[in-house]
């Protein structure tokens, strides 16, 4: 450049080398066009175009300047040219994007935007649109709720690439959130501004239909067994791509199989748990099934189907009793208890593994209770060495006590996980912590190991490929009784109960009350089904079914009776007289006894007679409990059952008569507790030296006659004096 080029040019001078050549450019042009009129105007022209393209006016104007002092040109000369060239490239700009814009008279129009090839375009003021996105977006759902409200769009690309998201609805409202969301799945770029997104947010929020998340499977309050890959209302109906169904006009979304989760990793997968409770058309009938599982797995299989049954309509049961009973499956390895639990999980999921209690955490097993509404939930590996909080919610899921959790809120709000559904237990232990308070809350299913004839490995064979094969509609053909059920269980189920109890006491079969109720449960829902017009047929009989719940609830409750805490107890004190830790004669006696002076656990005061003279035992607490405590420590490494825990449940025992003043010991003269001793009274042996003293006294005692003197090394376990000891 010459020196008589002004300061401000400098600024073009250290710009880059494409300025440089287009003021080299146009002065050789002027320099070649000299005095020349049209080669000036052409020239002059060119300039001016170079610069538009180059768009940078500063610099224009500048060289124009410049331009004008050097070659006597006006200076309007070249500014009218530039802006004359400048509003001819707006207008044919605009006139290039009105060749592809819609009719002017569309809705988006007058909106203010209109769409191109899968572009958003905005009016501006100064007339000319400019492109707001390289994407659009089409609205497909609103996913209704009150925790996790969200919507379903579907997003395509000017290069053709869509996609099918859920975007929080909280962060669908806010431009920057909806552009991550929206980056993180692909080359869609949002390049306009909040006003141009709240356009087209505002357009498009009419086209969202309402629809609600099946947060819950299996039975529905509004009518239907929802799957997770459709619903039964009656007749099957199979979600769309979207993982959409409707019911009775309302729609409903199931995310695990829709489009939008489709792709997933099974690493980033929150719904793979749901893909197995999904529905499969089943290759055989109920009754099929029924008669294969009896086959192979013989009378335990009748409790399971009816279990299985009563399932479907744990709500209904809950609901009227506040309980429903465990199925606990209890045997050795090998002993077909995981492929029985197997076949009744394969019912209701399709080879879902169970849930191990060793190894599983604690807000897993709450979840997977939760889940799936009239539903069984296998849990496998039961000890009695497991976790203490896993224990306690597998005792409150009897009850329908859920995991509560508080609200990441500034309240006091909580949040509960609802046990939805029926918990079936295998493993090699007996239920027996906390005095047998699980084994109580179930229906008990035992399993030996044997060898399997040839026909029965056939059917066995036979009823894994179909479970493989999914067998899952049959839990709709239960469904289909949902009607009479709700009207007739809460009667049945009392009928049944007296009957039941009648019949056991008839028998003289041992009950526990709570287990009755467990098994009612059971047969309620199996009596209700076959007793119908059309009742559903099954490989037993509801007479099969009911004698085998009298001789399960007698088989359980002497285990129970058997392993119960006073039971415990008095085992320990058997032991500690093994040991010589406590005498006859000095911690306790047994006596026949026909009257008594004794104040009963209803803490009357009682002389004389007794109904029936018997056999007493007379024990001192004060001087037993605390070598039961010791011991049942060395042995259990845990403590054992406080004084007054003990004196409760003994005061409570059918065996108590009360507590006597001033019995008469070897070492001293006080009070002690009396048990009636026996046979069918208390189930402990205390007896130690020659069995038939207290036969002979109490036959000498019934004749009015004084008994013989037993012999010396005798008198200091038995006091047979026929004058009262105390």
């Amino acid at each position: 450049m010459s020196d008589e080029l002004p300061d401000n040019l400098e600024i073009i001078e250290t710009n880059s080398g494409l300025k440089e050549k287009i003021c080299a450019a146009a002065e050789i042009a002027l320099e070649e066009a000299g005095s020349k009129y049209f080669e000036q105007s052409e020239a002059i022209s060119a300039i001016c175009q170079d610069f538009i393209d180059l768009k940078d006016p500063a610099s224009a104007e500048l060289f124009f300047k410049y331009l004008s002092k050097k070659y006597k040109i006006s200076k309007k000369i070249f500014s009218d040219t530039f802006k004359t060239l400048s509003d001819g490239a707006k207008k044919a700009k605009t006139a290039r994007v009105q060749d592809f814009v819609d009719d002017s008279t569309d809705p988006e129009h007058k909106q203010g935007w209109f769409v191109r090839k899968n572009c958003y375009w905005f009016h501006t003021k100064e007339g000319g649109p400019v492109c707001g996105s390289n994407f659009i977006i089409v609205p497909l759902f609103h996913i209704y709720s009150k925790i996790d409200n969200k919507r379903l769009v579907r997003i395509t690309n000017e290069w053709g690439e869509s996609k099918i998201i859920d975007i929080p609805s909280k962060n669908f409202i806010s431009v920057e959130q909806f552009q991550a969301y929206v980056y993180g799945e692909g080359n869609f770029i949002w390049s306009g501004g909040k006003a141009h997104y709240l356009k087209i947010l505002k357009f498009i929020s009419n086209d969202f239909p309402v629809c609600n998340e099946l947060k819950t499977l299996g039975w529905q309050r509004e009518g239907f067994y929802a799957f997770a890959n459709g619903i039964y209302n009656g007749s099957w109906q199979p979600v769309d791509e979207f993982g959409i169904t409707s019911h009775n006009g309302k729609r409903y979304f199931s995310p695990a199989f829709s489009v939008v989760y489709s792709n997933v990793r099974e690493d980033d997968d929150e719904y793979e748990n749901d893909r197995y409770f999904v529905y499969n058309e089943a290759p055989c009938t109920f009754e099929h099934w029924s008669h294969l599982m009896t086959d192979v797995y013989g009378s335990n299989a009748v409790i399971a189907v009816s279990f299985a049954i009563a399932t479907v309509f744990r709500d209904l049961i809950y609901e009227k009793y506040k309980i429903f009973p465990h199925l606990f499956l209890f045997g050795e390895k090998q002993s077909g208890k995981s492929q029985l639990a197997w076949s009744l999980s394969n019912l209701f999921f399709h080879n879902m593994p169970a849930f191990n209690l060793n190894s599983g955490t604690h807000v897993g097993l709450s979840r997977k209770a939760s889940r799936a509404k009239n539903s069984i939930v296998w849990a496998d590996e039961y000890t009695n060495d497991i976790e203490p909080r896993r224990f306690q919610l597998l005792k409150a899921a009897y009850d329908g006590v859920g995991h509560e959790k508080g609200k990441l809120s500034n309240d006091s709000r909580t949040m509960i996980n609802k046990i939805n559904g029926a918990f079936c237990l295998s493993g090699q232990y007996l239920p027996t912590l906390d005095d047998n308070a699980l084994l109580t809350r179930a229906c008990l299913l035992c399993f030996v190991r044997k060898k399997y004839s040839k026909q029965e490995m056939e059917r066995y064979e036979e009823l894994k490929k179909l479970e493989v094969a999914g067998i899952s509609s049959l839990v709709c053909n239960i469904v289909d009784f949902r009607k009479v059920m709700e009207e007739q269980f809460a009667m049945t189920f009392s009928a049944i109960q007296e009957e039941l109890k009648a019949d056991l006491i008839r028998e003289k079969l041992p009950y526990d009350e709570r287990l009755v109720r467990n098994y009612c449960c059971l047969l309620a829902p199996v009596k209700i089904i076959l007793e119908t017009a059309n009742p559903l047929k099954v490989s037993f009989t509801y007479e099969n079914l009911y004698t085998q719940v009298k001789h399960d609830i007698a088989s359980m409750s002497k285990q129970i009776s058997s392993s119960e805490s006073i039971s415990s107890f008095w085992k320990t004190v058997e032991y500690l007289l093994d040991e010589g830790k406590i005498q006859a004669g000095v911690d306790f006696k047994i006596n026949f006894t026909p009257s008594l002076s004794y104040t009963d656990k209803d803490g009357n005061e009682r002389t004389g007679p007794l109904d029936k003279p018997q056999n007493l035992l007379f024990i001192r607490f004060s001087r037993v409990h605390p070598l039961y405590m010791e011991k049942w420590r060395q042995q259990t490494g845990k403590n054992g059952i406080d004084l007054i825990s003990i004196l409760h449940y003994l005061k409570n025992h059918k065996s108590y008569v009360g507590n006597a003043p001033g019995v008469r010991f070897d070492t001293s003269n006080t009070s002690a507790f009396v048990f009636k001793y026996g046979p069918g009274d208390l189930d402990v042996n205390l007896e130690r030296t020659v069995r038939d003293s207290f036969a002979n006294a109490k036959s000498a005692a019934e004749k009015e006659v004084t008994p013989e003197k037993p012999p010396e090394d005798l008198q200091t376990e038995i006091d047979l004096n026929p004058e009262p000891p105390f």
